[in-house]
């Protein structure tokens, strides 16, 4: 019986492990590596904790399965977008949000800026990894995310 219902659960599982991995390293970097997160890289972590929430419901409760695998798809897929908006930010071709960039135009806002808090602009990549930033890393594996989603919760059969 709890293999069976393991069995059923397969998205709950796979996005509470692998979104829950994410929203760890980028806390990890945070925290650990000292890597501040601008306020594009914050909205690209909330569908991860929503998605986080909804695999703990599917796994309470079959109730609404279909529409929760449904809602998963969607918030991984808001997470790959933000992430491409972000990486185009990051290389100059989209605008940055107005509460996002690097520094203001006012030199003396600029110092207070400065003094106040670390500056983390979403223009300036902080970390990358075979060329790829941060940034480029959620946006494709938050695609591979929703594309696994897809195939557990939509096409695979038991």
């Amino acid at each position: 019986m709890v293999f069976s219902y393991l069995k059923i659960n397969k998205p709950a599982f796979f996005g509470l492990v692998y979104s829950g991995t994410l929203l760890i390293i980028a806390t990890a970097f945070q925290y650990y590596g000292k890597l501040i997160p601008c306020q594009m890289c914050l909205w690209q972590r909330w569908p991860h904790i929503v998605i986080v929430l909804f695999c703990l419901s599917i796994i309470i409760s079959q109730k609404y399965f279909k529409t929760f695998v449904l809602l998963l798809i969607f918030l991984a897929f808001t997470s790959s977008l933000i992430g491409l908006w972000h990486s185009g930010v990051e290389i100059g071709i989209f605008i940055s949000p107005s509460g996002c960039s690097s520094l203001s135009s006012n030199p003396v806002e600029t110092l207070k800026e400065l003094l106040d808090k670390p500056v983390a602009g979403c223009d300036i990549v902080v970390w990358s990894f075979l060329d790829l930033s941060m940034t480029n890393w959620n946006t494709l594996l938050s695609l591979v995310e929703t594309f696994i989603f897809i195939y557990l919760g939509l096409y695979k059969k038991d």
